[in-house]
């Protein structure tokens, strides 16, 4: 009676890890759905944003630059005791596209040594019964001290609860824990790679003109029509010096007026 009392206890203790973790992992995947959602829905609206406005404004910057670069050569050619052109500094027309900002450094934090520990005391070759699963450690432990490497907590966890699925148990309830454990270090790691590349959405340029791009305007749309007026002024005052200088083709005069 006591032994049965023991075991059904046990299946209880092992069917609410199970639910436990049922529930975790519902919750992550809730979660990631949610993160992949904000990141597509933000990236479709900055390609419409840059479709709609960037591409335009930069048609107009390129057209503009060109007038000025030839300007600048011809009063060059006509007057060169002045200093050359190409070496004044200034933005280039693509300045409104987004610029890659990679960065390195990998940090050993606590929690990756850690784990790191926690995963090399169970799986440590020494501790095999036989060759055959002193090699299968041994291949475990080469993964776990890449992961050490990289600093990647998510993969240690992973590849330990691997271990322990396929080597230390039987029992069913137990597996279906190990296996949901590992559902969970896969959804966290994820959800973290998903979360960076979200804030890195967030923070890129493009962004950050997209939310200032309005400023005093009710919309995009009036903000996009006030500084392409802009430009277009910039571009006739040029016109209108490139005429004088005999650049501007007869098609490209009504800008100067």
């Amino acid at each position: 009676m006591t032994n049965a009392v023991g075991v059904n206890e046990d299946v209880s203790v092992e069917l609410l890890k199970v639910r436990e973790y049922e529930e975790r992992v519902d919750s992550l995947s809730g979660e990631l759905a949610w993160i992949e959602e904000e990141y597509q829905s933000l990236g479709a609206k900055l390609s419409q944003f840059k479709a709609r406005y960037l591409d335009r404004l930069n048609s107009l910057f390129h057209f503009n630059d060109i007038l000025e670069t030839a300007i600048k050569t011809e009063e060059f050619r006509r007057n060169p005791d002045k200093h050359n052109p190409y070496a004044e500094s200034g933005e280039s027309w693509d300045k409104y596209y987004e610029k890659a900002d990679a960065s390195s450094g990998i940090e050993i934090t606590a929690e990756i040594r850690a784990a790191y520990r926690e995963a090399m005391k169970i799986i440590h070759p020494d501790l095999a019964a036989d060759n055959e699963e002193r090699q299968y450690r041994t291949e475990i432990a080469k993964k776990i001290n890449e992961a050490y490497a990289k600093g990647d907590v998510y993969m240690i966890n992973n590849l330990l609860a691997d271990f322990k699925f396929t080597i230390q148990t039987d029992d069913l309830l137990v597996k279906r824990v190990l296996l949901l454990m590992q559902q969970e270090f896969a959804l966290k790691r994820t959800i973290e790679e998903r979360r960076l590349e979200l804030e890195t959405l967030r923070g890129s340029e493009i962004h950050t003109l997209q939310v200032e791009f309005t400023g005093n305007f009710e919309t995009e749309e009036e903000s996009f029509a006030a500084l392409a007026d802009t430009v277009l002024n910039t571009i006739a005052s040029n016109a209108r010096r490139a005429a004088v200088l005999g650049l501007v083709p007869d098609g490209f005069k009504r800008l100067s007026h």
